[in-house]
């Protein structure tokens, strides 16, 4: 799973590696616990409509925030978000929650690394933390799906609509773990290289069996061999816990 992470990345270049406009909010930046129903950034790819709702045929993608859980268009209220921030790969088709977004309303999540807890393998109730992240720190890219969520009243947060109307809403997609990261948790997020990035957020994929089975295919996504696994500290599993010391290396307890 995929439930705290950092991002601590320059924006400027982001984009520019992405060839993305920037959409999000100029106040949130860098972060080294992001925990479920933050708001997060996210990179999406949608035609663009004119004046006339018509689509004019212009791809725009763009640097957006939203608020990390997705909200479905039957969400009660915004709560419902705690449940919905990861969603696994195998069977995005068929939850409710996610196959609605899957064949039009993808994303990408950019992050500088997530944090990941470890079982005590002799059974104690001790769990030792790991931050994964590129040993270059270069940005991982993570496998997401967004929804616009109508809100009752007027949302005023960084992830609304500029009318308040709609709150844009993401989760991450999880996948089984492989490799050393298997030896940490059993579930991982979807994180593509740069170039499988361009073929997910492509809108010519429209179609939702098309894209579960590019996603169920292990060749779009790293298995995490060349990522580093940094045993850190218990501080970050306080949500108030803040700061670039929340990475740092520390002796493993087991």
């Amino acid at each position: 799973m995929c439930g705290r992470f950092a991002f601590f990345l320059e924006i400027e270049p982001l984009v520019d590696d992405l060839a993305a406009v920037d959409l999000s909010d100029p106040a949130l930046r860098a972060r080294w616990n992001i925990a479920p129903t933050a708001p997060i950034y996210v990179v999406t790819e949608s035609v663009e409509k004119g004046e006339d709702g018509e689509r004019t045929g212009e791809i725009i993608r763009a640097l957006r925030t939203a608020r990390w859980g997705l909200l479905p268009p039957f969400a009660k209220d915004a709560a419902f978000s705690a449940r919905t921030f990861n969603a696994r790969r195998e069977t995005l088709a068929e939850k409710p929650s996610f196959r609605g977004s899957l064949a039009r309303y993808r994303a990408i999540i950019p992050i500088s690394g997530y944090f990941e807890w470890q079982k005590d393998p002799l059974g104690g109730k001790t769990k030792q933390p790991h931050f994964i992240s590129h040993p270059s720190g270069a940005p991982l890219y993570l496998a997401g799906l967004v929804s616009w969520w109508k809100v009752p009243g007027c949302h005023q947060g960084p992830a609304a609509s500029s009318d308040g109307a709609w709150l844009l809403s993401a989760t991450i997609i999880t996948k089984e773990a492989s490799g050393p990261l298997a030896a940490i948790h059993d579930r991982v997020p979807v994180m593509l290289t740069r170039e499988k990035v361009d073929e997910y957020l492509d809108p010519a994929m429209d179609d939702k069996v098309e894209v579960q089975s590019w996603l169920l295919d292990d060749a779009n996504s790293l298995t995490g061999e060349h990522l580093e696994i940094r045993p850190v500290g218990s501080a970050v599993g306080n949500t108030r816990s803040a700061g670039p010391e929340l990475i740092d290396p520390v002796e493993p307890l087991f």
